[in-house]
């Protein structure tokens, strides 16, 4: 199916779903792609652009034999508006990552829970983000998933309060 054929809704949601599914499959170069005219907010920093965004995850998270971080990026509750006339979109979404790593014995389990703030924009019929920001509110051991040093524990919403 083609992307003009597409709503907008569905054209954003994969948007939303690609996303999580290049994380968890370590195609950092294609996360890149989908930032090429966008960037990211996070509590490691923030990323701009395709290359940017590309060699700011390989460089910070952990990716094991088998090609991935083993992890599933669980994304819900979106809520979309939808401004058709301004060619722009707002959604946010709850994040839940989940992370397995049996070879350290580190059994199935959250690790991460947070929120999505996104921004898109359509150009030429086909919606791209703008911006992502990455809100984690509650974190569990992320030693597995992130390479020392690379997350400031100091912005996590919920993170002293």
């Amino acid at each position: 199916m083609k992307n003009q054929k597409m709503s907008s809704e569905q054209q954003i949601l994969n948007l939303i779903a690609q996303y999580t599914r290049y994380v968890d499959q370590a195609k950092f170069d294609k996360v890149g792609e989908l930032f090429a005219n966008g960037r990211i907010i996070a509590p490691g920093g923030t990323m701009e652009g395709k290359d940017d965004v590309s060699k700011h995850l390989e460089q910070n998270l952990q990716v094991y034999a088998d090609g991935t971080p083993r992890t599933a990026h669980v994304t819900t509750n979106s809520l979309l508006d939808i401004l058709e006339d301004n060619d722009e979109a707002i959604a946010v979404s709850y994040l839940t990552i989940f992370q397995q790593d049996a070879d350290r014995d580190f059994s199935l389990q959250p690790i991460a829970i947070g929120r999505y703030h996104d921004l898109f924009k359509r150009m030429d019929g086909k919606w791209y983000f703008l911006i992502r920001e990455f809100i984690i509110t509650l974190a569990g051991d992320l030693s597995h998933h992130a390479k020392p040093n690379t997350i400031d524990l100091s912005t996590i919403e919920n993170n002293g309060k």
